[in-house]
């Protein structure tokens, strides 16, 4: 009976210690979920660094995504930025309509408060925006003219997709990564920055795959690019980062994200927004969620369905360094190449109806 007494006593004193590490964590982190989130892990979010998030248990019916309570990465100190944040919301499943013919806009576009309906947020750090008022709140900005205004890089350019007969190519620093610029990052970007410019903006497509030499320092490769490029072109008013998630299933099969656009299967588009929840300096992320919700309302008018959750981050992601910064997730791994090829021209439109601001 000692022995039992005793083996009773050290498991209520290891139970204490870990609520205690929990609640620590929680106080330190900015993070309830700790006390909130399932321990079972039906499948796993990976970021990409490899490391495993949050468990999540696995949902009845046959899966569309993964779908977690966001948690929000620590971040180191400064001038080090975290790694891609981990896929944390749910998308339908759509029946979509065709996307409209590349332009520049008559008038500006309106926002009304009936349009908030379409703005969904997953939310990832202690902060909750009045989403209604920065949707409706007015943006002034001229993305037209001679000077660029607007800055495509790629802090994880070497990120790749599903491969098939027809898009083949070799792996680089690890599985669903590639140097070829045909099937990366680089390509997307690419097209992306066309349409743009036959469009009549001024674009500057950065086709550096700052994690190329080293995984681990790549944010900190982009956030000395893009503080260069501002240096030498002041006039840059908006810096989007493609990148590709990536969720993996227990059988190890990559999740896909799916649309439909022009009739034909595509990936969706996640805009992810930094804000200063871990410390670091960042006053003006709700003027940049503000523009997300913006580009996300407009990718929804053009292409019901297309447009995943906004993914409001604790960290900055290099954010803070200009009014219109933000990440833009095309898809997921398990996505092919032409479909997140198809969800391009949705954003690109997205944007060129906002080039001359919106009422």
């Amino acid at each position: 009976m000692d022995k039992d007494k005793q083996a009773l006593r050290f498991g209520v004193m290891a139970l204490a210690c870990a609520f205690l590490l929990r609640l620590i964590g929680c106080v330190f982190l900015g993070n309830w979920s700790l006390f909130s989130g399932p321990e079972l892990a039906g499948f796993m979010i990976r970021s990409e660094t490899g490391r495993v998030a949050s468990p999540i248990t696995e949902p009845t019916g046959t899966p569309t995504e993964p779908s977690t309570e966001a948690t929000d990465p620590s971040e180191p100190s400064e001038p080090s930025e975290p790694t891609d944040p981990p896929e944390t919301s749910a998308p339908t499943e759509p029946s979509v309509e065709t996307t409209a013919p590349v332009q520049l806009p008559v008038d500006k576009p309106g926002f009304t408060a009936e349009d908030a309906q379409l703005v969904r947020v997953t939310y990832g750090c202690k902060r909750n925006p009045d989403l209604e008022k920065l949707l409706v709140k007015k943006l002034s900005w001229d993305l037209t003219g001679d000077n660029p205004t607007i800055l495509i890089i790629h802090t994880h350019g070497t990120e790749s997709y599903t491969q098939t007969e027809e898009r083949q190519y070799e792996e680089f620093g690890g599985e669903y990564r590639t140097d070829d610029v045909r099937y990366n990052m680089i390509s997307l970007g690419e097209e992306l920055a066309r349409l743009l410019t036959e469009a009549g903006l001024s674009v500057i497509h950065d086709r550096t795959m700052h994690d190329l030499s080293d995984y681990n320092d790549s944010y900190d490769n982009s956030r000395a690019a893009v503080q260069e490029y501002l240096r030498q072109y002041p006039s840059i008013k908006m810096v989007l980062d493609l990148h590709r998630d990536a969720a993996e299933y227990a059988d190890g099969t990559q999740w896909a994200t799916s649309a439909t656009v022009n009739g034909e299967r595509s990936a969706q588009v996640m805009l992810v927004v930094g804000t200063n929840a871990t410390g670091l300096n960042h006053p003006n992320w709700e003027t940049n969620m503000s523009i997300a919700e913006k580009i996300m309302v407009q990718m929804e008018r053009i292409c019901a369905g297309v447009a995943r959750p906004i993914n409001l981050r604790g960290s900055r992601f290099n954010h803070d360094l200009a009014m219109g910064a933000m990440i833009a997730e095309i898809g997921s791994a398990g996505n092919t190449h032409e479909e997140a090829m198809r969800a391009i021209p949705v954003l690109a439109n997205a944007i060129i109806s906002l080039s001359k601001g919106s009422q």
